[in-house]
C-alpha cells in the first residue's frame, strides 16, 4: 500500500510539473509572437506605401500624357500646314489655351524620382508652344528652319521617352513597349 501511494504521488507531481510554465519559455514565445506581428504590420504598411506611390506615378503619367497629346495636336497642325503649304487658322483663344497647357505642365506635381521626366516633358511642351507661337505670329520659317525646328522637336520627343522609361525603372514599375512605340505600364492596386 505504501508503494501505491508513492506511485500515485509521483504521478500527481509529474502531472503538476507538466502544467508548470517556465517564465523563460513564456517570455520567448511572447517575444516571438510580437516579432511576427511586427513583421506582418511592417509589410502591410510597406505594401500600402508602395501601392500609394505607384498610384501617384500613374496619376502623374496620365495627366502629363494628356498635356503632351494636346500640345502635339497643335504642333502637328502647324507642321501639316507648313508641309502642305496651306494656312492653319489659329485664334487668340488657341494661343491662350496652349499657354495654359504649357503652364499647367510646368506646375504639375510629380512623384519622387520623376523630376527629370517632368523637366523634359515640360520642356518639350514649351518647345512645341514656341513652334506654334512663331507660326501664329507669322514668323516666316524657311524650309531649312522648319526642318531644323521639326528635328529639334523630334529629338526632344525621344529624350522625353527615354526619361519616361528610366523613371519607370527608377520607380520599379514594369512597362512594355509595343512595336508601334506605345508604352503600357502596370501598377499594384488594392
Amino acid at each position: 500500500m505504501i508503494f501505491r501511494n508513492e506511485h500515485k504521488e509521483i504521478e500527481e507531481i509529474e502531472e503538476e510539473r507538466f502544467w508548470d510554465i517556465n517564465p523563460r519559455t513564456v517570455t520567448f514565445f511572447l517575444a516571438a509572437l510580437a516579432l511576427i506581428v511586427g513583421i506582418i504590420t511592417f509589410l502591410s504598411f510597406y505594401d500600402g506605401f508602395k501601392v500609394k506611390s505607384q498610384e501617384e506615378v500613374a496619376t502623374y503619367v496620365n495627366e502629363m500624357n494628356q498635356l503632351l497629346i494636346k500640345s502635339k495636336q497643335y504642333s502637328d497642325s502647324v507642321e501639316d500646314s507648313l508641309k502642305n503649304e496651306t494656312t492653319a487658322v489659329f485664334t487668340k483663344k488657341d494661343e491662350q489655351e496652349f499657354r495654359i497647357l504649357m503652364e499647367t505642365a510646368s506646375k504639375l506635381p510629380f512623384p519622387s524620382k520623376w523630376k527629370e521626366h517632368h523637366e523634359t516633358a515640360a520642356g518639350l511642351i514649351s518647345a512645341r508652344y514656341m513652334f506654334f507661337y512663331h507660326y501664329q505670329q507669322n514668323v516666316w520659317l524657311g524650309e531649312e528652319d522648319m526642318e531644323e525646328k521639326l528635328s529639334e522637336l523630334e529629338k526632344l520627343e525621344e529624350v522625353e521617352k527615354e526619361m519616361l522609361l528610366s523613371s519607370f525603372d527608377a520607380s520599379g514599375i514594369s512597362y512594355r513597349e509595343s512595336e508601334e512605340g506605345k508604352i503600357t505600364f502596370s501598377i499594384k492596386t488594392y
